[in-house]
């Protein structure tokens, strides 16, 4: 008997055709192939001393800080899922987040496929959460933007160029982000003006739900949190940065990283990086190493998990059992 696909699945269907386990798989290959390769060239070129224990035990809590990140992102998509009047469960919400970055991190402008991957890990609790999904991941970007405006206006760059470009650049980008972090409120306003088919598809998940401090405490602690796990790896190396600083680094290197190209940023957020604390007074040299091994914490582990939670779910959903059920029965005795 063939298998209907419920039309409630309009988004990941409509994804399939860019979006495949076999291609994510052979781009997340060849991204940690290049990554190893750079690794091991860098980290032999440049002269870096033994990092002590204590060194060590602030990266793995660098980690559990963006594990964390994670989480409130999850819960920032599950408190949108209940302003349209549904629930789901928080570990669902947050292998939805785990999911969702995952793809974002191994796609080439996967941030727009991310909310597709956050509905799609929680279709079993919920005909559809691409509003609530479009919605969160829209608050993180707005929260971004202010982040880093704010954080360049507060501590602006040491070098004239650097310091002239980004506080210009800084009161647009405050400016985006509130007009983001307000217009993902209006959501179901905003409905009506989309295409016909789309507006069939999204339009019972998109309510109209201001940011109130829910949203904003969830917005806020991802973000400082994945901010601290940047400032964490930079105190392992011996880095002495400030916080706003930090929080500078961290949201302009973010904010390049998500320009299309590249599979999460890959490449462009280590210059972007190492840029950026070169403004700030670091060397070049010095930042180079620090900024691998921050990435491997922000960007593989975030994968990692997304996979696993993809797969996991995958293994618990309807499309399993079916595919199981359709399987030839062994014939061997």
């Amino acid at each position: 008997m063939a298998t209907v696909i419920p039309p409630t699945r309009p988004l990941l269907r409509e994804s399939r055709q860019f979006v495949t386990p076999r291609k994510v798989a052979w781009i997340a290959g060849i991204a940690a192939v290049l990554y190893v390769v750079a690794m091991v060239v860098v980290l032999n070129v440049a002269e870096i001393p033994p990092l002590s224990a204590w060194a060590a035990v602030l990266i793995v809590v660098a980690g559990v800080a963006q594990i964390g990140a994670k989480w409130f992102f999850g819960s920032l998509f599950r408190e949108s899922v209940q302003q349209t009047g549904k629930d789901i469960e928080p570990f669902s919400a947050f292998k939805g987040a785990l999911v969702g970055a995952g793809v974002a991190r191994l796609i080439p402008a996967g941030g727009a496929i991310t909310p597709v991957a956050m509905s799609w890990t929680v279709r079993d609790e919920i005909d559809s959460a691409a509003g609530p999904a479009i919605r969160a991941v829209l608050l993180n970007y707005a929260g971004l933007l202010i982040l880093t405006g704010a954080a360049i206006l507060v501590v602006r760059p040491s070098t004239q160029v650097a310091s002239i470009s980004l506080t210009v650049a800084a009161p647009f980008a405050i400016g985006v982000g509130l007009l983001l972090m307000f217009g993902s409120g209006r959501l179901g306003s905003l409905n009506k003006y989309l295409p016909q088919f789309l507006s069939k598809k999204l339009g019972p998940t998109m309510v109209n739900h201001m940011p109130g401090w829910r949203s904003q405490l969830y917005t806020w602690l991802r973000l400082v949190l994945e901010a601290a796990a940047l400032g964490l790896v930079l105190v392992a190396f011996g880095i002495e940065i400030g916080p706003v600083e930090t929080a500078a680094a961290f949201g302009f290197s973010s904010l390049v990283g998500g320009v299309p190209g590249t599979p999460g940023g890959l490449g462009v957020v280590e210059a972007g990086l190492v840029f950026i604390l070169a403004a700030y007074g670091l060397s070049a040299g010095s930042t180079v190493a620090p900024v691998l091994i921050y990435r491997i914490v922000s960007y593989w582990l975030p994968a990692g998990l997304g996979f696993l939670a993809g797969g996991a779910t995958f293994l618990e959903s309807e499309e399993a059992a079916e595919a199981s059920a359709d399987a030839p029965a062994d014939s061997g005795g």
